[in-house]
């Protein structure tokens, strides 16, 4: 199955290709959107915004990539867009509830 969502295009700006993400074209067959149920593997990302402060967001991520990005330190060294400012990358794990 392949997922499929709408969302800013600078969300994933860097990082996408880690986290076994492939931007779609409108010609694309065979995408579900919307799907909550099964959802796709999601990940913390944790950065530090300008003030020092540490922070995170959560990205989806292909789940063959996930040992890559919290383990394997993929994202180690990457800047991540947060509306439209770049942060650096202090670590990567996956999202609990």
């Amino acid at each position: 199955m392949r997922y499929a969502w709408r969302g800013k295009k600078t969300a994933y700006k860097d990082i996408g290709d880690a986290l076994g993400v492939v931007f779609a074209k409108d010609t694309d067959t065979g995408l579900m959107y919307g799907a909550n149920s099964p959802r796709p593997a999601e990940v913390r990302i944790g950065y530090t915004d300008a003030s020092g402060n540490s922070k995170s967001v959560v990205r989806f991520c292909e789940p063959d990539k996930i040992g890559d990005v919290t383990t394997g330190g993929k994202l180690n060294g990457k800047k991540i867009t947060i509306g439209s400012t770049q942060y650096n990358i202090s670590g990567c794990t996956i999202k609990t509830n």
